[in-house]
């Protein structure tokens, strides 16, 4: 038997709102996926990293940690501001992804 125009198929199913949201997070996650966790704490981290990075270079250089407190304050703080910036930046990129990809979905709809 031959389908004629009245045979519904997949493609005349119209997704709902969440639907368009949940696909439109899973195609932006193959790309851009979102970053777990939140910016201050991803800042704490790069702080931590970078005092403990500073630590280690002033015991192998024979420094006195104490006399250097200006230079491992300046490190704590460039580690927390690049950390927590590349953290926001991930996450904004996430965002655009799946805003893009939701006006796709949206477009393949119509």
């Amino acid at each position: 038997m031959i389908a004629g125009p009245s045979v519904v198929t997949m493609l005349d199913y119209e997704m709902n709102e969440t639907e368009r949201e949940m696909l439109a997070e899973d195609r932006a996650e193959a790309y851009a996926p979102k970053p777990v966790g939140g910016a201050f704490m991803a800042g704490v981290c790069g702080a931590a990293l970078a005092l403990l990075g500073f630590i280690v270079a002033a015991r192998f250089y024979g420094w006195p940690v104490r006399d250097h407190i200006g230079l491992a304050l300046i490190l704590v703080a460039g580690g927390f501001v690049l950390v927590c910036g590349g953290y926001l930046r991930l996450a904004r990129r996430n965002r655009r992804a799946r805003r893009a990809e939701r006006r796709l979905i949206d477009r393949e709809q119509k």
